[in-house]
């Protein structure tokens, strides 16, 4: 190895050991420092400032609003007050009672035919299974007698 080469990397050696050598020693001296600081402080007489507590003369109120409460005061989704009836059309019947009751009929006819449809439904499978039994079905108490 060529000797003129190393010279470089000792002198950065060296450069670099003198820097931590420096910093290591100025942090010992400002922690000497701080210490004396402190104790010189510590040993001065107390202040002569003294506080008085005061009685506060001040409220405060605070309030929790909703988003946007400014553009809403009421949501338009909101249902009118309680006891608000549309007004009646010319004789007085209410319409809604009459449109309830109706509907109601209507969908109590329905279920009484979707009821018979289906139970008819149910009695021609029994008799279609029956028929593909022995002796008919005979012997089966869900099969209907011939």
């Amino acid at each position: 190895m060529n000797p003129s080469l190393n010279w470089p990397r000792v002198l950065l050696v060296a450069a670099a050991m003198s820097i931590v050598s420096t910093a290591a020693y100025a942090q010992d001296r400002m922690a000497l420092d701080s210490v004396e600081h402190v104790r010189a402080a510590l040993e001065k007489p107390a202040s002569r400032l003294t506080l008085v507590d005061r009685q506060p003369d001040f409220s405060v109120h605070i309030e929790k609003k909703r988003p946007m409460q400014d553009i809403f005061e009421i949501p338009p989704w909101q249902l009118p007050p309680i006891g608000w009836q549309p007004p009646a059309w010319g004789t007085g019947i209410n319409l809604m009672s009459v449109v309830s009751y109706v509907a109601k009929n209507i969908a109590d006819a329905k279920r009484g035919h979707d009821e018979r449809k289906a139970h008819e439904e149910v009695q021609q499978s029994i008799a279609e299974w029956c028929a593909t039994q022995d002796h008919g079905g005979a012997y089966i108490a869900i099969c209907p007698q011939r």
